[in-house]
């Protein structure tokens, strides 16, 4: 069997992607049961077909954290 590797584009940074390196469905995003995380403006505004890489999920619960931190 051989196997492929799809190229996508992240819809936070824009950078193109390997299959491997983004989360694509909103609703695993939501799995993370972190609801300041789930209200980020970035996340809420994600349609179904969106796609973000991991570093874009990671930048995103760092500022969340951040902000939960100085309040």
């Amino acid at each position: 069997m051989i196997g492929y590797i799809i190229y996508m584009n992240c819809f936070v940074c824009g950078k193109e992607k390997k299959d491997f390196e983004v989360w694509s469905n909103k609703l695993v995003i939501g799995i993370t049961f972190d609801s300041d995380f789930q209200n980020n403006d970035i996340i809420s505004n994600m349609s179904d077909k969106s796609i973000i890489c991991h570093q874009c999920i990671v930048d995103i619960q760092n500022k969340v954290k951040d902000n939960l931190d100085c309040k």
